[in-house]
């Protein structure tokens, strides 16, 4: 089932409910390394949670530098331009295939199996604040759904929220 690993996350400190969940990448159900059909991505996006979508992506790369869009028909915003395939953005593809949604996309390459950079987390979590104080629905993605999405929830103070979505 897309999105994988779909988890909602508060704040026990707040009394207000926010819309802020973390997964993983689109196909991550099917495989760890193998290619994503556009039509598993379709299927990723039209069940994120909304309205006002954010997707705050901490793709990057694979230890051995492999980008972590190359399993995609579009690129992401740490590739160079011989990753790019001559073919979409991430924001791109999704602007031209679920323009009605009007997705935001926030980009944080970091690498997979690597503990994020304390600068990089600050930037990334100060995004994830700004986005869910005015109103927006927070999807933070990582490879797995869970490694580097949950130091950010730690991070920030955000829990697990596990009445069922």
């Amino acid at each position: 089932m897309e999105p994988y690993k779909k988890r909602r996350w508060k704040r026990m400190a707040d009394s207000q409910e926010m819309a802020f969940f973390t997964c993983a990448r689109p196909g991550r159900s099917k495989s760890k390394d193998q290619p994503v059909e556009d039509k598993i991505v379709h299927q990723w996006v039209n069940n994120l949670p909304g309205p006002n979508t954010s997707i705050v992506s901490l793709l990057g790369r694979k230890p051995d530098g492999t980008s972590e869009f190359s399993f995609y028909s579009f690129y992401g915003g740490c590739d160079d331009p011989t990753e790019a395939h001559g073919g979409l953005s991430f924001r791109a593809w999704l602007d031209q295939w679920h323009g009605d949604r009007a997705i935001e996309v926030i980009e944080h390459p970091t690498e997979d199996y690597v503990r994020i950079p304390p600068e990089i987390l600050a930037t990334v979590a100060a995004d994830v604040e700004r986005l869910l104080v005015a109103g927006r629905t927070v999807v933070l993605v990582d490879s797995g759904g869970e490694t580097r999405t949950r130091q950010v929830c730690e991070h920030m103070g955000f829990t697990e929220d596990t009445r069922k979505l």
